[in-house]
C-alpha cells in the first residue's frame, strides 16, 4: 500500500532533506520506510541504509487501513549508482497486521528531469496474499529548492491492471545548521486502485517532516501528514485523516 500512504510521503521528504531532490535532481520512488534518508552512492561501492519508527496511523491513498492501530516500521536499503534495492516491513501495534515491500528502481537524469521507474512486489501476511505493482516516476527540479513531479501506478491483482496517479509539489528549506523542513503537497486520482471509492479526484496530502542530523550517518525525524478527502472519498465516507510520527535514520 505504497500510493498516497506515510510511507511514500515520507521517502520523498526525506530525499528532500538528504539534499538528493533539491541539489541532485534525483527523484527516489517509494520504497523505504518512514523517515528513511537516502545516501549518496559513491563511485567505489554501494551505499546503505537502515530506517525504523513508529506512526500513528498507516494510511494509504487517504484511508486508515488499520483503524484503531498505529505501526511499527523497519527499511533497510542498499543504493548503487543508478540502482536502488529496499525493503519495508511494517506491523500492527494493537491490532494483528504484518506488510512486506519489496522494490527495485533504477533512476536516470536528464537536465533538470529525473526519471525513475520501478517495481514493488507487496507481501501480506494478514491475509495472506501477494500484489505486483509496477510504477513509473517523473520529477523537474524547478530550482535548488522546489521540485514538482508525477506518480503512475498499478496494481497488477486478479488478472486485473488497476492505476493511481498523482501530482506532488515539494520543497526543502534549512533554517539553522542540521535542521532540514521539508513540506509536500500531493493530489491522487483513482482509477480501480482503491476500491473503497469509485474512480475520480481521491484525495491532498499535506506533509511536514524535519530531520535533524546528529552525527554525518545518524539523524532523526519528525513527520505530520494531513490527507484531505477529495470527491471519491467523501462520497464513500472516508478520508480527513491525520498523521505523524517519529523515526531513527542510519547511513552507512
Amino acid at each position: 500500500m505504497i500510493r498516497q500512504h506515510t510511507k511514500y510521503i515520507s521517502l520523498l521528504l526525506a530525499c528532500c532533506a538528504s539534499g538528493a531532490l533539491a541539489n541532485e535532481n534525483l527523484i527516489a520512488p517509494p520504497m523505504q520506510a518512514a523517515g528513511i534518508t537516502q545516501t549518496s552512492v559513491e563511485e567505489n561501492g554501494p551505499a546503505y541504509s537502515l530506517t525504523t519508527g513508529w506512526t500513528s496511523k498507516y494510511v494509504t491513498e487517504g484511508i486508515d487501513c488499520i483503524p484503531g492501530s498505529s505501526i511499527w516500521e523497519v527499511a533497510p536499503s542498499v543504493a548503487y549508482k543508478n540502482w536502488t534495492l529496499s525493503a519495508w516491513y511494517a506491523s500492527g501495534v494493537s491490532q494483528s497486521y504484518e506488510e512486506l515491500d519489496l522494490v527495485l528502481s533504477y533512476t536516470f537524469k536528464n537536465g533538470d528531469w529525473t526519471f525513475t521507474p520501478w517495481y514493488e512486489h507487496q507481501i501480506y501476511f494478514t491475509p495472506d496474499y501477494n500484489v505486483a505493482n509496477p510504477a513509473f516516476t517523473v520529477g523537474y527540479a524547478l530550482n535548488d529548492w522546489l521540485t514538482v513531479g508525477a506518480d503512475a501506478q498499478w496494481k497488477i491483482e486478479h488478472q486485473v491492471m488497476e492505476g493511481y496517479y498523482d501530482l506532488f509539489i515539494q520543497a526543502t528549506w534549512t533554517p539553522i545548521e542540521n535542521l532540514t523542513i521539508t513540506p509536500l503537497v500531493r493530489f491522487g486520482y483513482n482509477s480501480g486502485y482503491n476500491l473503497s471509492a469509485g474512480d475520480g479526484a481521491n484525495c491532498i496530502d499535506y506533509s511536514m517532516k524535519a530531520t535533524y542530523a546528529l552525527t554525518d550517518n545518524l539523524s532523526v525525524s519528525a513527520l505530520i501528514y494531513y490527507t484531505q478527502a477529495a470527491t471519491v472519498l467523501r462520497r464513500a465516507n472516508l478520508g480527513n485523516e491525520f498523521v505523524y510520527g517519529a523515526y531513527i535514520n542510519l547511513n552507512f
